[in-house]
């Protein structure tokens, strides 16, 4: 599944934008030159994609769903402050009902 994500990511996105698995099944990506409003779409189509999508296995039909947590880079970030903000909005989609995007 975590594959599975990670080519959705990659083959819905523009050739620069970068991806990782960033530990366990959290994945960080790196989208420049995009405003928060379209980031903001970018993040909710990838969603809908991996929600709508499955993996067969033994034959048995498997989905998932992602929960995002997006920001966009304000003058005084580091790379820490960043992931930090980043990661409490992950949460706080969670925290939400998951399969959803939370911006900040």
């Amino acid at each position: 599944m975590l594959r599975f994500v990670a080519r959705t990511f990659s083959a819905n996105s523009r050739p620069f934008d970068l991806y990782g698995r960033w530990g366990g099944e959290e994945f960080l990506g790196i989208i420049r030159n995009i405003g928060a409003d379209d980031l903001e779409l970018l993040g909710n189509r990838l969603r809908v994609l991996i929600e709508h999508a499955y993996i067969l296995h033994e034959g048995e039909k498997l989905q998932i769903t992602v929960s995002i947590g997006a920001t966009s880079v304000t003058g005084d970030d580091g790379p820490e402050s960043l992931i930090k903000r980043a990661d409490g909005l992950l949460y706080e989609s969670k925290r939400l009902g998951r399969n959803r995007l939370s911006r900040g």
